[in-house]
Formats: C-alpha cells, structure tokens, sequence
C-alpha cells in the first residue's frame, strides 16, 4: 500500500454534453472519477485526492482524505468553455507541490474527453519531461 496524493483534472469543456456514452459523458466520466476516488482512499487511509476542472481551470477540492466532500464538488461540475490542458497539468503539480505529506508519492490522472486545441506536441513533451524529472507520473484517460 503505497502513500500516494492525487489530483484528478476531469474535463468539463462543452464536449462533455454528447451523449455517445449514456447519460452524457460528463456522467460517465463522474462514474470513473468516483472509481478511482474509492480505490485509492481504500488502499491506505492516508493517501489523498484532489479534483481540478479542465474547461474553467478550477481546483474544486484540494488534497484532501474526504471522499464525501470530493465527490459532492464533482457532481456540482458543468460543462463550461475549452479544455487547457497544459495550464490545467501544471496547475495540478503545483497543488501537488505544495501537498502536506511529502512523501508521497504524487500522481496527476487526467480525464480527456475533447480535443485538445491549445496544445502543441513540443509543449506536451516538455511539460512531460519536466514532470519526470521532478517524479510525478501522470496518466491520461
């Protein structure tokens, strides 16, 4: 059981009304971050998870062990705007910079669900070696 702080970046852009995935994949989207939530709370109860907004670039709820309080704030989310990913990405290492437990392991899982305009390839390798060398994994969905 690994000690381990999370920042879930769940994209809320207007994409996220379609419907491919029933009811919306905004709901769908919920379901999966409700997953993740209990299973890394349950694998040690001193692991943390935050929640950002991708469409806004909103941390709705800092690191925290309350899965309540988390999955409360994620179904107040709405699809609003265009995803920035990079902006989001970095915003999340930087709450998880400033995490109480540092040693933790840190982990940002990003939920993608539209296209990605506003990032060019060179900058995503960038900010992915940028986030290796500082040891923070993150995993897109």
């Amino acid at each position: 059981m690994v000690l381990e702080s999370t920042i879930i970046c769940v994209d809320n852009s207007e994409y996220m009304r379609n419907g491919d995935f029933l009811p919306t994949r905004l709901q769908a989207q919920q379901d999966a971050v409700n997953l993740i939530t209990q299973s890394k709370l349950r694998s040690n109860p001193e692991s943390n998870v935050g929640l950002l907004t991708l469409g806004c670039l909103e941390v709705l709820v800092t690191l925290t062990t309350d899965s309540g309080k988390l999955l409360a704030k994620l179904h107040g989310v709405t699809p609003t705007g265009n995803i920035q990913l990079i902006s989001g990405i970095k915003i999340a290492h930087l709450a998880l910079k400033h995490r109480q437990g540092k040693n933790h392991k840190t982990r940002i899982v990003v939920f993608i669900g539209s296209p990605i305009l506003d990032a060019p390839e060179k900058d995503l390798i960038k900010l992915a070696k940028k986030l290796k060398k500082r040891k923070s994994e993150c995993g897109y969905h």
